[in-house]
């Protein structure tokens, strides 16, 4: 439950206050760029995340969340830039940076510990 709770928190901060402060970043890593995909269910709820990062430092962030039959969907929009292992997103001007790998068809976003991992798509 603790996962589950950590999860709604992150994507809805996520999506709150996503990506970019610095789209003059020279040192950014494309790695990241493509759609990536986060699906959670139990007991009743489910949670999709589909973030797309494009080549421009922009992206989507869309979040489904399916409880007692009740279907709730969130896009937003985001700039985004990436210093070595951390990835710095803003939205609306808010700003938050997370700690994030790439392996193969797996990003991983890590804050306070704690790991999402998406598949890319």
């Amino acid at each position: 439950m603790n996962q589950l709770r950590f999860l709604a928190i992150t994507s809805v901060f996520l999506l709150l206050f996503s990506l970019s402060a610095c789209n003059k970043d020279d040192s950014s890593d494309d790695s990241i760029v493509g759609t990536w995909e986060f699906v959670e269910s139990m007991e009743g709820f489910s949670m999709t995340i589909t973030m797309t990062f494009n080549a421009n430092h922009t992206g989507t962030s869309t979040m489904v969340t399916v409880f007692a039959g009740e279907t709730e969907r969130e896009t937003t929009s985001f700039t985004y830039s990436t210093n070595g292992s951390t990835l710095t997103m803003t939205e609306s001007g808010e700003t938050v940076s997370l700690t994030y790998s790439v392996s193969g068809n797996t990003l991983t976003l890590t804050e306070d510990g704690e790991n999402i991992v998406f598949t890319r798509k």
